[in-house]
């Protein structure tokens, strides 16, 4: 499981994701907002692309960008 860094359109996507993230991750999630992209952007450790594939079922909605 390596570091990602994933990329929203609004900050209200960001906080969703991010709970879904830590749902489909069992509490194993670690999350942090990055702050250094010109758009809201969560720094993630401990999950794996099927991770974030749950969580964008749970919310109906992808990041713009995923960065391994």
């Amino acid at each position: 499981m390596k570091e990602m860094v994933l990329i929203f359109k609004e900050v209200r996507d960001q906080e969703a994701f991010r709970e879904a993230l830590e749902k489909a991750s069992l509490g194993r999630a670690v999350t942090q907002p990055d702050h250094g992209w010109p758009k809201p952007a969560l720094r993630v450790w401990g999950v794996n692309p099927s991770h974030v594939l749950a969580a964008s079922i749970w919310t109906g909605f992808e990041p713009e960008v995923v960065l391994e």
